[in-house]
């Protein structure tokens, strides 16, 4: 079994145990980038921590490892080939305020969230390129990739009546100060 198979697979029993522990305690699965689990502690009713714990799919974001090959002058004169992520672990902090969607009619709670928070994730690269030289010989390399900095959280929410389950869509805007410093990303879960 493959490690995003067995993270998948635990991911998947932590959600059928259940989605809520209590009214102001949320634990769940994150299906986005990343992929994993969160918990959501709300400190009043429209303000909460989140704290996420997770992974990247190995095919997600291609063309960033493949932008940052040419970032890193380790590679100067040398031709990209290809890259595998090898590992991939993300953690994620997050404070969001929560506003209350009023719709007549609706079962359940809908709500819109905003928010600020800090993203720490650890890949390990490999990457395959060509020396340039009159012989063009391929070799490989695995790298570290570090990416930190702060981020801003943006999403909607729906909070089900009567079974322990919330949906979620959100985008996030992280600006990277570590490893690539001004460097935008965009994520969404």
């Amino acid at each position: 079994m493959t490690k995003p198979s067995i993270l998948f697979f635990t991911l998947f029993i932590l959600f059928s145990i259940g989605a809520s522990a209590q009214d102001t305690h949320y634990m769940g699965v994150r299906i986005g980038d990343p992929i994993g689990i969160t918990y959501k502690k709300f400190v009043r009713s429209d303000r909460a921590f989140e704290f996420i714990l997770g992974t990247s799919s190995p095919r997600w974001r291609k063309n960033y490892y493949e932008n940052s090959f040419y970032h890193y002058t380790i590679y100067d004169g040398n031709s990209y080939q290809s890259h595998k992520v090898k590992s991939s672990m993300s953690l994620q902090g997050r404070y969001l305020f929560h506003n209350t969607i009023q719709a007549e009619g609706m079962e359940g709670k809908l709500q819109w969230y905003a928010g600020a928070g800090a993203m720490l994730k650890y890949s390990r690269i490999q990457y395959k390129y060509y020396d340039n030289t009159p012989d063009n010989t391929l070799l490989s390399n695995v790298r570290t990739n570090i990416d930190f900095g702060p981020e801003a959280i943006g999403g909607v929410e729906y909070y089900f009546e009567d079974i322990p389950l919330a949906v979620f869509g959100e985008m996030s805007v992280l600006f990277e100060m570590a490893d690539k410093p001004l460097t935008v990303q965009i994520l969404g879960g």
